[in-house]
């Protein structure tokens, strides 16, 4: 039933237009018949002939027991010179039709999210690629129209690939390209629970997600009050977790920390070695002051959104405030490998 159907509704529309135009130029014969009209007839003739065609097609194949055998099909459809249709078995609602192929151009994906990533002249060689597609699918877009400077920070464990414990350092260029700027070497969160030296069991615990920085808590010299130990060029994270403003921060090291750059060892902060601390903490607060958007907090739990959902006016407008165009990116994530990149396409 669904190949009469089909085979009707081509010869419908065929038949429809061989017979109009026909009836047109049959209105315009005799004395009224231009020249142009003339030259026309001999293609509107065979127009109309190949819907006959299609018709006696047509009704032989109703007359057929069962669905058209593709011989019989084929054979038909050469002598009214119509468009072979092919029926897989286990296809019938989508047969495909054997017309000429128009070849779209090639769009690249960057095209798609208008994120692309260059690399400046003095970084080692790097695929960029997965980083692009990494912040593509789990940034939304107009989060990222807001930030001028990138941190992604791979907290995974050095067994998981080449981008664990590093921190990629992306600067946005004209058109919104993305250049790297730096690669470093970081320390996360132990994942643990460790005694402080108050006595207090506490958590070393370094979130997933999409933060920002606290433009109202930037230090060039500062010590942690939990943990007594010194965190040069801080910068706190704009982040509430249970109706608290929270302690993570980016900040440099002490000597002896600077020796387990590269593995998990902070108490939840994200540690650089004190010289890159201090490149990035000039680097954000000289050029990367302005406006950014407010990230929602639940009310019933008092945690601001790690997954960028911003706050918005009656009008549907983002509400923004002062802060740091940078944006931190944070995941448990060690690099690509052939299958995850075959995967993130």
């Amino acid at each position: 039933m669904g190949s009469w159907l089909r085979a009707l509704s081509i010869v419908f529309v065929l038949s429809a237009g061989s017979f109009g135009s026909y009836i047109l130029l049959q209105g315009k014969s005799g004395e009224r018949l231009n020249a142009e009209a003339e030259k026309l007839r001999p293609a509107i003739d065979d127009f109309v002939s190949q819907g006959g065609v299609a018709l006696e097609t047509l009704f032989e194949s109703s007359r057929m027991a069962g669905p058209l055998q593709t011989t019989g099909h084929r054979a038909m459809a050469a002598r009214a010179n119509l468009p072979f249709i092919e029926i897989e078995p286990r296809d019938f609602a989508a047969p495909a039709m054997k017309l000429p192929r128009v070849t779209a151009p090639a769009v690249h994906a960057n095209e798609l999210s208008n994120l692309r990533l260059t690399q400046a002249p003095d970084q080692l060689p790097m695929d960029l690629e997965p980083v692009e597609a990494r912040l593509r699918s789990r940034v939304p877009q107009e989060v990222l129209e807001y930030f001028d400077l990138f941190l992604y920070v791979s907290k995974a464990t050095p067994d998981k690939g080449a981008w664990a414990q590093k921190m990629f350092v992306l600067a946005k260029q004209e058109d919104r390209v993305y250049q790297l700027q730096y690669s470093w070497a970081v320390s996360t969160g132990l994942e643990e629970v460790v005694v402080s030296p108050s006595g207090k069991k506490l958590g070393t615990h370094t979130p997933e997600g999409i933060f920002k920085l606290d433009r109202g808590r930037s230090y060039e010299d500062y010590t942690s009050r939990q943990w007594k130990s010194p965190m040069p060029y801080a910068m706190f994270f704009d982040w509430r977790t249970e109706g608290r403003q929270s302690g993570l921060a980016l900040h440099g090291s002490a000597p002896e920390g600077e020796k387990d750059l590269g593995k998990r060892a902070s108490h939840g902060c994200i540690r650089l070695s004190t010289e890159n601390a201090r490149t990035l903490f000039q680097l954000i607060t000289t050029k990367y002051r302005g406006r950014v958007p407010e990230f929602r907090v639940d009310p019933q739990t008092g945690t601001m959104s790690t997954k960028g959902v911003l706050v918005r006016d009656e009008n549907g407008r983002v509400k923004t405030t002062s802060g740091f165009k940078v944006l931190v990116f944070i995941e448990d994530y060690g690099g690509p490998t052939v299958d995850t990149v075959a995967a993130l396409y």
